[in-house]
């Protein structure tokens, strides 16, 4: 059984969704969470909320331009798309900015990253990802939605016993 309920595919221009109707979805609009630096994190609900979350992650390059992660909150793991030209420097930076939030301000244990299997940059990210800290997950791991060729690619969070989180503002 999985811990969240899965309705797009991996990559989708929306990003990981929570199998919502759009009435409902309009009443769950993104709000701002946290802004800090470059990094502003918007979330459907409150992180302390049982129901899994969507989080976007938006990271100012400059005053025009910005990388942005999508990705679902679930059971203490957070599944994130791998954006378009996620190698490009600017997106690097932004994944930085993303894991030292969710390392310091969430109770999140693993950080997913999903691609699919036949992207020209494939052998790039896998090594990107991996000098970076990310693992390979082999298919059918109980936490991963049932997606036919997607690699899954996860970042474990070493957490202190006693380490509680400080809660975003």
């Amino acid at each position: 059984m999985l811990p969240c309920c899965y309705k797009s595919a991996p990559e989708s221009p929306r990003g990981l969704q929570v199998g919502r109707s759009t009435e409902q979805s309009k009443h769950n609009q993104l709000k701002e969470l946290y802004s800090a630096g470059n990094l502003t994190v918007l979330a459907t609900d409150p992180l302390l909320h049982q129901d899994p979350v969507q989080l976007d992650f938006h990271f100012r390059l400059t005053s025009q331009t910005s990388a942005h992660w999508h990705g679902l909150l679930c059971d203490h793991q957070l599944f994130l798309d791998i954006p378009y030209r996620a190698l490009d420097q600017g997106n690097r930076e932004s994944l930085t900015a993303t894991l030292e939030f969710v390392e310091e301000k969430t109770n999140v244990d693993s950080v997913f990253v999903n691609f699919q299997n036949d992207r020209n940059d494939r052998g790039a990210l896998l090594r990107a990802f991996s000098y970076m800290g990310f693992e390979v997950v082999r298919p059918g791991h109980p936490a991963l939605p049932p997606w036919d060729n997607v690699i899954f690619m996860v970042y474990p969070l070493e957490r202190d016993v006693g380490h509680l989180p400080s809660e975003p503002p």
